[in-house]
């Protein structure tokens, strides 16, 4: 992508309270007066467009702090993400050596995002060439283009085994929003993705669009999809729940693995195992925590814990019951395979340590075989990872 900086002069001017030292200089004066302080926001400028980069500078012998959406960068020079298209607000603050602060908030204008999360990156699909940039083949290829038609390059193809409708489809967007695919009561987050469903029947197909300044387009796109056999059920599903198709009353009971670390937290996302966190905890000390297993149930989408023992302030001995909901369609590549929603009911010790205890309402599906469940609780700074194994 071709990139041009165009540049303009910012004077920053308002006095705020001190702060501590934000920034090592050469020097700092005793006291820059606003009318000498001299900012510098520079628009990274891609395909004729406004990014979400910013390059600012600070030309004045005073301690720097920019701030962004994305960022918060203590340096007189350095690049700033903003991470959603419109006006967006870049402040600085500063430090004088006498210890006075001032500060200014910056409007810029964002027209398209380019800068963007891994996981932005990874539900649109973007793809790089061997030199890192952008492939353009691969739709979208940046997030925000405006006055795009979205009624076009929407695709819907259904699976077919024997000339019997089956209940798998692919689709695919090529717009530049981020799609929310519902096929009956089954979800997907990606613009190009497999969905399914588990009954055969008539469903509702529909997309939600998220443009790049956060509005939200509601069924941009409906379609009736008739099921005639189940010619697809994902193995995540009968390892969890059991074969339900030929049982449709079959249970799944889990507890926590005997073996091995059980229990553990690591960097967000960072790993897919108990024995590669950081603070590892096996089945002897979470007898202390909350001991007991879980029994999940196709037929009507139920989790029941029982409680055997352990911390009674988390959840005194007895049996817990709620629904969940299992989502495929919403997946971190090279992390998780889908993720489960709760509601009424968390898994076995499943709450946050690190935020008062706070039950986990969703948690990643890591791995399920027949014999063994990873699930993953996340915070915005770490995840904790929890090892079962079956019971029957």
């Amino acid at each position: 992508m071709k990139k041009i900086i165009l540049s303009y002069l910012i004077i920053a001017v308002t006095l705020l309270v001190a702060c501590e030292p934000i920034e090592v200089r050469d020097s700092v004066s005793g006291n820059v007066t606003v009318e000498a302080l001299a900012l510098k926001v520079t628009p990274v400028v891609v395909d004729g467009k406004n990014s979400n980069e910013f390059t600012v500078e600070n030309n004045s012998p005073i301690l720097s702090r920019w701030i962004s959406d994305r960022s918060q960068i203590q340096s007189a020079y350095c690049t700033l993400i903003c991470d959603t298209v419109g006006t967006r607000n870049i402040k600085f603050v500063g430090r004088n050596g006498d210890g006075t602060t001032v500060e200014k908030v910056v409007p810029v204008k964002v027209d398209t995002l380019t800068n963007l999360t891994s996981s932005t990156i990874d539900r649109l699909g973007i793809k790089t060439n061997a030199d890192g940039t952008v492939d353009k083949t691969s739709k979208p290829y940046y997030w925000g283009r405006g006055n795009y038609n979205y009624t076009n390059g929407i695709t819907v193809t259904q699976e077919v085994v024997g000339g019997i409708k089956g209940n798998r489809i692919s689709v695919k967007s090529d717009a530049p929003y981020l799609c929310d695919w519902l096929f009956g009561t089954t979800k997907a987050n990606k613009n190009s993705c497999e969905i399914f469903v588990t009954q055969t029947g008539s469903f509702t197909l529909s997309l939600d669009f998220t443009k790049a300044d956060g509005t939200v387009i509601k069924n941009a796109f409906t379609k009736t999809i008739v099921v005639e056999k189940l010619t697809y059920i994902p193995t995540e599903f009968t390892n969890l729940f059991g074969d339900f198709v030929t049982n449709p009353s079959v249970t799944r009971t889990w507890q926590w693995a005997r073996t091995g670390n059980v229990w553990a937290n690591g960097a967000l996302r960072g790993c897919t195992d108990p024995d590669n966190g950081w603070w590892k905890n096996t089945y002897a000390d979470m007898k202390g925590r909350q001991d007991g297993s879980m029994t999940f149930k196709f037929a009507d989408l139920s989790l029941t814990k029982v409680v055997t023992g352990g911390d009674a302030a988390i959840n005194p001995v007895g049996t817990y019951s709620g629904k969940i909901e299992v989502d495929l369609g919403t997946k971190t590549s090279g992390y998780s395979v889908g993720t489960i929603k709760l509601n009424g009911v968390t898994i076995l010790y499943g709450v946050d340590v690190n935020s008062k205890n706070a039950p986990f309402t969703k948690v990643s599906l890591i791995k399920v075989t027949a014999n063994t469940l990873i699930l993953a609780g996340e915070n915005s700074n770490e995840s904790w990872l929890y090892k079962f194994e079956i019971v029957n």
